[in-house]
């Protein structure tokens, strides 16, 4: 999940923000920080000036890591970075350290958006992005998927598609099994020592927050701070339970619209007619006609329940796609199937994902530990199924991937400040897991936003989330932070009509 998703359409965040809005004060506070010390002048020595587009200022550079750290030999890594730096003469010592979702996102990838969804944050501290090993421009572990603008039929695969899978690991320049959380986390402290910082703060999304995990389990004497947007519990397995939560956050959605009138009256009996659109792939897959975007004739793809899913499931990420479901799900039982295959093209045409990372860190520390027998039994009564864990377990089979000792999952309590940020309908990272942290963050405190989905959402009042971030960061503590804006956000209102057909491109 990219950062403009977790602030903007999240995936990765809305009529009732007053009835789901919690904040569980911390059973222990740590004292604000003292005074803040001029920041390192050690960044501006290692890193270059650069011209970003969208940047005004920039400083860019790598870093060289093992790829194999435990030996030590072999081949070296390089990292990339892009620090923006802080607008203060004086900043603070302890940067803002962004984690990216996925596994497999960049976390430079979305630096100019960044640079201005962080504007206040930047007024007084440095915001460092690296691409982990395996993402962005540090030896991504791409892979070459089907599809592209002349065979739209081609994006429309499984999510893991299997042979393509099984060429792109005979291809990468490097060994899968030496991509994990933890070597990624190591990573990441050893580039901020060379930075010059001694403490930072992380802010992480989704599976990002599992990254941040493991780094505040192995150095929490560098960490200040937690910013977690979507947790992922080290336990999570997923994507076991992808199903089931899915299922659980679509119900919600569909009685929010039972909940509005409006949207009640235009589709009121969206479940049903989910039903019947899943009952109709037993008799093959949905077709209908789109305009090509490159070359402004009608094609005619083919959505297989399996993409129908995914989709659907990618749509439940974001406040602005999960108010159009009802409305989607209604044209596809009338038997149009457009608005969907739209959706499922610009969902699978994703170059910024690097699948191969997300396979070495979720086949290790996820699929390892999911038992087949019990995966029927989770997705049943779905509208995902089992399609998503087969798949992935599938692929998992011929990936290499490290074998992690039982201590990575073992439970541990950290003392570093956290706030947890949870979305109420989230498909991914369900609110019951931000709530049950307690345990391992006993210095937290969990906002809960009614409205937010993979990401918190406030597109009616962005500036309530980004008040609340930086006044936890200024703090260097959840204790006693100001939410009482949150009260006053609104979710979009669903969507009722499709918009108007735009013009098809001209033709030369």
């Amino acid at each position: 999940m990219t950062t403009s998703d977790r602030f903007r359409h999240p995936g990765p965040a809305l009529a009732l923000f007053l009835a789901g809005l919690t904040l569980a004060a911390a059973v222990q506070a740590q004292a604000p920080d003292a005074a803040p010390q001029k920041a390192p002048r050690t960044v501006r020595q290692r890193l270059a000036p650069c011209h970003l587009p969208g940047l005004e200022e920039a400083l860019c550079g790598t870093y060289p890591v093992w790829e194999n750290r435990v030996t030590k030999s072999g081949r070296k890594i390089p990292l990339n970075i892009i620090v923006l730096p802080a607008k203060s003469p004086d900043p603070a010592p302890d940067p803002i350290f962004e984690l990216a979702g996925g596994p497999g996102q960049g976390a430079t990838e979305g630096a100019a958006e960044l640079a201005e969804v962080y504007g206040g944050l930047r007024s007084q501290r440095d915001v460092v992005l690296v691409d982990t090993r395996g993402t962005g421009r540090s030896n991504p572990l791409n892979c070459a998927l089907p599809g592209s603008a002349d065979d739209l039929q081609g994006y429309l695969h499984d999510l893991f598609p299997l042979d393509a899978l099984r060429a792109c690991v005979k291809k990468l320049d490097a060994d899968p099994a030496l991509y994990t959380s933890e070597t990624a986390m190591d990573d990441l402290d050893e580039v901020r020592a060379w930075l010059g910082y001694e403490r930072i703060n992380l802010s992480a999304g989704s599976y990002g927050t599992r990254a941040a995990e493991v780094y505040l389990r192995r150095h929490p004497e560098h960490a200040r701070s937690a910013l977690l947007i979507g947790y992922v519990p080290l336990e999570a397995r997923m994507p076991f339970y992808m199903a089931r939560q899915s299922q659980i956050a679509l119900d919600k959605v569909f009685d929010d619209c039972a909940a509005a009138p409006a949207c009640r009256a235009a589709f009121p009996d969206p479940k049903g007619e989910l039903a019947a659109v899943l009952a109709r792939f037993e008799k093959g897959p949905a077709r209908d006609t789109l305009v090509h975007p490159k070359t402004g004739k009608p094609v005619e793809p083919t959505l297989s329940k399996s993409s129908f899913t995914t989709t659907l499931r990618s749509m439940q990420y974001s406040p602005t796609l999960y108010t159009k479901l009802p409305l989607y799900l209604h044209r596809a039982f009338l038997g149009d199937w457009a608005p969907f295959l739209r959706q499922a093209v610009g969902y699978f045409d994703d170059p910024s994902w690097a699948i191969g990372l997300y396979l070495s860190v979720t086949c290790a520390e996820d699929v390892a530990r999911i038992d087949p027998a019990a995966v029927a039994r989770e997705a049943a009564g779905t509208y995902l199924g089992d399609d998503r864990v087969r798949q992935q377990r599938a692929a998992c089979a011929f990936w290499p991937a490290a074998k992690l000792s039982p201590e990575f999952w073992e439970p541990r309590q950290i003392p570093t400040p956290v706030l947890l940020v949870s979305g109420w309908l989230d498909p991914a990272t369900p609110p019951e897991w931000a709530a049950a942290a307690k345990g391992t963050f006993p210095n937290s405190a969990n906002l809960l936003l009614r409205e937010g989905a993979h990401g918190p959402g406030g597109l009616s009042h962005p500036e309530c989330i980004l008040r609340i971030i930086e006044d936890f960061f200024a703090n260097g503590t959840a204790i006693g932070l100001d939410t009482s804006c949150a009260r006053e956000m609104k979710r979009p209102a669903f969507a009722l009509a499709l918009p108007a057909a735009p013009a098809p491109p001209a033709v030369p």
